[in-house]
């Protein structure tokens, strides 16, 4: 259906005329996360290998013009050390409470910025990220690109502090061993559509 839409999202007052306008369902095809930091000893790494994502965005002519919603749901229990090391992932496990609070989530809640140059889009996001059952509002930069075949990859990392959750950095071997505060999520995501919905 052909309409005349107003992007308030992006550019204020920028009127887009005639343009296809669908809202899409989304979910996730792939999805690499990463969760990294560092210690006294060594750096580490684990992957998180379950996770789920559901979103709803607005499509513009094949392209991502704007999120509606977005929710990812990461299983704590499913991290795995790059160490390949059963020991370090039940501590991971443990630090982050996965027993009592078995999901790290994030829930976006509105767009801050975006940005557009031939295929790619930047997008800053806010949402709240929940991990050991603490909320805390969080910036995401998201490097956004329309594949080909109709697929949405979404990448990105952000830096934080396990303290701001209320989540003590680990240490071992009576203090020798002391985990940094600070931790990354790296992300490469591959969405594909479920459905849309012209308006």
């Amino acid at each position: 259906m052909k309409v005349k839409t107003i992007l308030m999202l992006f550019i204020p007052a920028f009127v887009v005329g005639s343009l296809a306008y669908s809202q899409t369902k989304i979910s996730a095809r792939s999805a690499k996360v990463l969760i990294s930091g560092n210690s006294t000893m060594h750096k580490w790494s684990s992957a998180v290998t379950k996770l789920n994502f559901s979103g709803d965005f607005s499509i513009v002519d094949g392209n991502l013009k704007k999120i509606n919603a977005a929710v990812v749901r990461m299983e704590v229990s499913s991290m795995k050390s790059h160490q390949d090391s059963d020991l370090m992932d039940e501590r991971t496990h443990k630090t982050l409470k996965a027993e009592k609070f078995p999901y790290i989530t994030y829930e976006y809640t509105n767009t801050l910025s975006a940005e557009t140059k031939g295929d790619l889009s930047t997008l800053k996001v806010n949402g709240n990220l929940t991990i050991g059952g603490v909320s805390k509002s969080v910036d995401l930069i998201l490097k956004v690109v329309n594949l080909d075949n109709g697929d949405v990859q979404i990448k990105g990392s952000r830096k934080i502090l396990m303290s701001n959750h209320g989540i003590k950095p680990p240490s071992f071997m009576a203090g020798a061993i002391k985990v940094d505060d600070e931790i990354e999520i790296t992300f490469d995501v591959i969405l594909k559509k479920i459905n849309n919905v012209n308006i």
